[in-house]
């Protein structure tokens, strides 16, 4: 069980996002590896600029994955222009190990849920044994014979009680007669 929590919180915490830093360098060399278009180096900052903005949510090794999955890409010889380019390539990755992630922390929840009960279980001072002895102290191991005695001392049931209800009624009624 601890190992499967471990897990979970292992892949939770790959989730985290990239630093600036990263992006920065990521992306440049993402931008070295392409071929420049036609643009001034305002527009070239400002695209850059752009790509870090919408990358921010990226943690950086699935970033780095995605930019050389985009420069080995058929068709894809120019740096991008758009988010949406190196999303194609960033989203199935994240969203794989997003699902890990819920699905071990499911795994970690249901095992330990488990163990609480096994926990409690142990605990409980009620054994097989123990339960067999209250049932036929009680003549509740005969329940649903039509002869059934009652325990010593108490009041025998009607002959026309036939449901749990009517049985507990006859109880109050013969207590209050008393």
């Amino acid at each position: 069980m601890p190992a499967i929590r471990a897990a979970a919180d292992a892949h939770f915490a790959a989730l985290a996002p990239s630093t600036a830093d990263e992006r920065q360098r990521t992306l440049r060399g993402l931008r070295s590896a392409t071929i420049l278009q036609q643009e001034d180096a305002a527009e070239a900052e400002a695209t850059l600029k752009m790509l870090r903005v919408h990358v921010a949510d990226v943690p950086l090794d699935i970033l780095e994955a995605a930019c050389r999955a985009y420069c080995n890409a058929p068709g894809k010889r120019f740096f991008p222009k758009s988010a949406g380019e190196l999303r194609t390539f960033i989203n199935p990755l994240i969203y794989a190990r997003q699902a890990r992630a819920y699905r071990l922390k499911k795994l970690a929840a249901q095992a330990e849920k488990e163990e609480a009960e096994r926990r409690r279980l142990e605990d409980d001072p009620l054994t097989p044994e123990a339960m067999a002895a209250i049932k036929a102290e009680f003549g509740l191991d005969r329940l649903g014979e039509e002869s059934a005695a009652p325990a010593a001392g108490s009041a025998p049931l009607d002959k026309g009680v036939t449901t749990f209800g009517d049985a507990a009624s006859s109880a109050i009624d013969s207590i209050a007669a008393e």
